[in-house]
């Protein structure tokens, strides 16, 4: 049988998988058709074949970006970045606003996102006031990098309906100068006036936005990203679709559902592994039910009870279910939510999900083992908490951050995602924090907790295929398997950190097709 495609002269690797020694790949009708030695190319290789040299490259199985917010991602390309170095005080956060204030037509909203207190010289956030001076004549929003704070000008603040008298609204606070009372345009949580105000981007806008994004995917060797956002509604659902149809979002979908919209989803017969009528099969499927009462009811705290109503409903519906675990006190009770399922004889079909389970403490991991849920984590994050850590002396009550290792050790299953817009979709950048656990000044953070670099490619690409329930489909380089695949310039033997610094993707494969090369 004839290859559509021979990728020769690399080094085929999956974590734990018999691929070492392999320099051969070939590829028929989206899917791997032989790995092996340069041998079997005459017998692969038709007059149609394309063969592609990869000169020693690394081919590896494509990133799973497990946990991202895409959409949101591709909005914020459209925003003034508010990150470093670019911005490094409140006074060159203004600069980029009023250079953007030129070229946008007054009335219109500026927008920026990445503002991030801790990078910035004033160590806080702006007030409204120091927005003002960026542009009077627009209204102005400035989103801090964790999506829970934004900081509003006087006309956005007035747009919004906020002043003197507003008290908290939904699920927002309305912070106040501490010197006077007056209302200082920091809201925080959802708040409903802002939502409200705030128009959406211009179609030609959305659609930019997501082209920039889907170069950033490709670019970065990401084959399957998994939307977690809480507010997922079918109204999103069919949205993405038609993004897929337009070319807009190349690497394969997994959609979670907001919890809100369990039975909107039930009643359209959709649940956890339905793809869209209208996508190439494959292209977008729905993912788990993304339990986030902390972010959806603006209760950080909700009460056990909800919890458990909202698990066992999505449970009935035919979705997996996944919990936004930001905190001990929300993994805790997701613990006891699927306890409670078990006891119940409605243990999940479907590996449950803890999102971002940022820190465990030691005598709850084998509770945690035992509850059969695959953590996400965003080792990414890691460098952005070292400097925060390092301000303060070191607690030994609190938890290690991220405790990777002592999840290995105790049988945890691990997925490993960006968290996107949070911080950037770099799937190489994720691997060398999981390792080295260190920010760019070398401070670390639990360094007692890193692993080793196949390890966290491992939960990179075989891992977010298992935490979708796609491992059976993807996520190593074996004959039958998806061809999402991903080559690798510099990557060595990916024995260690010093590998991933001379790392590049120089190529990324969807279904056999490359969608990028360098």
């Amino acid at each position: 049988m004839n290859a559509d495609l021979i990728l020769c002269n690399l080094v085929a690797f999956t974590p734990g998988a018999p691929t070492h020694g392999a320099d051969l790949v070939a590829i028929r009708n989206g899917r791997i058709l032989h790995v092996g030695n340069r041998s079997a190319r005459a017998s692969l290789a038709g007059p149609h074949t394309q063969v592609v040299d990869c000169q020693g490259a690394t081919l590896i199985p494509g990133f799973n970006d497990a946990h991202c917010h895409p959409v949101a991602f591709a909005m914020t390309t459209r925003h003034v970045d508010c990150g470093p170095p670019r911005v490094a005080s409140i006074a060159d956060l203004v600069d980029a606003l009023r250079a953007r204030a030129v070229e946008t037509r007054p009335g219109n909203w500026l927008r920026a996102a990445n503002c991030d207190p801790a990078t910035l010289a004033e160590r806080r956030l702006p007030n409204r006031w120091e927005l003002d001076l960026a542009s009077p004549a627009h209204p102005v929003i400035v989103v801090e990098r964790s999506g829970q704070h934004c900081v509003l000008n006087s006309r956005a603040l007035a747009l919004c309906g906020i002043d003197e008298s507003a008290s908290p609204s939904d699920a927002g606070a309305i912070h106040r100068d501490p010197a006077d009372g007056r209302v200082n345009g920091i809201v925080s949580g959802n708040h409903a006036q802002v939502a409200a105000a705030l128009p959406p981007l211009a179609p030609d806008e959305v659609e930019a936005g997501l082209r920039a994004a889907d170069r950033v995917f490709l670019e970065s060797g990401i084959t399957s990203l998994q939307d977690t956002s809480w507010s997922n509604t079918p109204a999103h659902w069919h949205a993405m679709a038609d993004y897929k149809r337009r070319g807009l979002v190349t690497p394969r979908v997994s959609l979670c559902v907001g919890a809100d919209s369990i039975e909107a989803f039930a009643e359209l017969g959709l649940h956890t592994g339905s793809a869209h009528r209208d996508c190439a099969p494959e292209a977008l499927r729905i993912g788990a039910a993304k339990i986030a009462l902390d972010e959806s009811t603006g209760d950080p705290a909700p009460p056990q009870a909800l919890l458990d109503a909202t698990a066992l409903e999505a449970h009935l519906a035919g979705f997996q279910l996944a919990f936004h675990v930001p905190d001990l006190a929300l993994l805790d009770r997701s613990l006891n939510a699927l306890a409670w399922l078990n006891d119940l004889g409605l243990a999940p079909r479907l590996s449950p999900r803890f999102e971002h389970c940022p820190a465990c403490p030691r005598e709850w991991l084998d509770r945690v083992a035992a509850s059969g849920a695959i953590v996400v984590a965003q080792p990414a994050l890691l460098p952005l908490a070292a400097p925060a850590l390092h301000a303060s002396p070191p607690d030994p009550a609190q938890p290690p951050l991220f405790p990777f290792r002592s999840f290995l050790r105790h049988g945890i299953p691990l997925a490993f995602g960006s968290d996107a817009p949070l911080v950037a979709c770099a799937p190489l950048e994720g691997l060398k924090a999981a390792v080295t656990r260190c920010d760019g000044a070398g401070r670390a953070v639990a360094a007692e907790e890193a692993i080793a670099l196949a390890d966290a490619l491992r939960f990179y690409t075989w891992g977010g295929a298992s935490a979708s329930g796609d491992e059976d489909a993807t996520g190593t380089i074996a004959a039958g398997r998806r061809a999402d695949l991903v080559l690798i310039e510099g990557a060595g033997d990916w024995a260690g950190a010093t590998d991933l610094a001379r790392a590049r993707v120089a190529m990324t494969l969807i279904g056999g097709r490359v969608v990028w090369a360098r």
